[in-house]
């Protein structure tokens, strides 16, 4: 298979049936040059160097002299690479396949599988949420966060596109790291509303402190005027003579 013609002026090397000198003789050609390989394989290592120079290769015959890329063999893609007479092994490290977006039934059965749980789980925190308030042992107004959250949780679990339009608006690539910013900031304002409750609750408890110790302070003046001292009782009764 020819790639490209070759020039007769094109300066012709023997590579000598070894495999480090195949690879070298391909670093200190000439561009332009042509490598007559002798029958054996050999694995290509210089893939650049055989583009750079636009080299060709020449084997005894195809069947023969294999030549296999020790990479992809995009070498052997290049315009300016040609050969013929040999056989082009295939490549030690083949080309990645392109991603069509199909996805194989492996990622998607993991995906599937990760969405159910995600649902489960949202659906479990939704009714200990439901519990709790049954119980009484969390108020209304912050069972009503929560469950604002579960919800949230729940639709992102169903809509999985919901990640990426989220990801896009905020300008981020990877969709996890819009969730821990997402968590981070519903974190922190829920510590910013518990700082808000609790210091107001911190203010109203110092208040009423202050008119317990008020209403008990007037209550002693109030038993003090009704029931008068003992020994100021017993001097009215027995003044000195």
């Amino acid at each position: 298979m020819l790639g490209s013609p070759t020039t007769a002026l094109a300066q012709e090397i023997e590579v000598a049936p070894s495999q480090p000198t195949f690879n070298e003789e391909i670093l200190l050609a000439e561009p332009g040059a042509t490598l007559v390989i002798p029958p054996g394989e050999y694995v290509l290592t210089e893939g650049e160097a055989l583009e750079e120079k636009d080299l060709t290769l020449r084997g005894a015959g195809e069947g023969k002299t294999t030549v296999i890329p020790s990479g992809g063999g995009e070498a052997f893609d290049d315009p300016g690479v040609s050969y013929e007479d040999l056989t082009v092994g295939t490549p030690l490290q083949p080309e990645e396949p392109v991603d069509t977006g199909d996805g194989d039934s492996t990622s998607g059965e993991i995906s599937t599988r990760a969405q159910i749980i995600a649902v489960i789980a949202t659906l479990a925190i939704f009714l200990f949420v439901l519990e709790l308030v049954r119980r009484r042992r969390l108020v209304e107004r912050y069972a009503l966060l929560w469950m604002t959250a579960a919800l949230a949780l729940l639709v992102l679990a169903i809509w999985t596109d919901g990640l990426d339009v989220i990801k896009d608006l905020m300008g981020i690539e990877d969709a996890a790291n819009a969730i821990f910013i997402l968590a981070f900031g519903v974190a922190f304002l829920l510590l910013l509303n518990f700082s808000v409750v609790s210091s107001r609750l911190s203010e109203e408890a110092k208040i009423l402190a202050q008119e317990v110790a008020s209403l008990e302070e007037r209550l002693r003046a109030e038993e003090t005027k009704n029931h008068p001292p003992v020994a100021a009782e017993e001097r009215a009764e027995h003044p000195r003579a």
